[in-house]
């Protein structure tokens, strides 16, 4: 991943102040990927599927949903993730906020790997959000439940 602070050439990133939801909710998804420095393929994929079918970008052209990545981890690159996130909750309702944390916690989650920056960044992000430990551990409840794997032979 590149260092915070690095230029982004050739990409405009004017478009995200101030933030509206579609790219608050997209920022967190894509920070929350980003959250430990590698994106899996599983991440990936995981990432699209999160958003791809849900509004605004179910109507969004290939084109401008990777524009709206770009200037994403663009803006993660220059200002870290912590701006980021910061300034994408301000966007959001708390109940976008708590499908917003719920999306992130699934998306670290998806590669069946999470590491301690993963998991320092879903306190911080929960924080921020100013959700209440019951719903953040709801949320992560479903999900361990959700991503456990039963089926494993001991």
């Amino acid at each position: 991943m590149a260092v915070q602070g690095q230029p982004c050439w050739n990409v405009k990133t004017d478009f995200l102040l101030p933030m509206e939801t579609g790219t608050a909710f997209a920022a967190i998804a894509i920070a929350a990927v980003a959250s430990d420095g590698v994106c899996t393929r599983e991440e990936a994929r995981a990432l699209r599927r999160e958003l791809e079918f849900r509004y605004p970008y179910v109507h969004m052209e290939e084109g401008a949903m990777g524009q709206l990545f770009d200037q994403v981890l663009c803006r993660i690159r220059q200002d870290g993730s912590d701006v980021l996130v910061a300034e994408a909750t301000q966007a959001l309702n708390h109940q976008q906020g708590l499908t917003a944390f719920a999306v992130a916690c699934r998306l670290v989650r998806s590669d069946y790997r999470v590491t301690s920056d993963e998991e320092d960044f879903l306190d911080n992000l929960a924080q921020v959000l100013g959700l209440s430990s019951s719903e953040r551990q709801t949320i992560l409840d479903v999900l361990s439940t959700l991503y456990r794997d039963v089926l494993k032979p001991h």
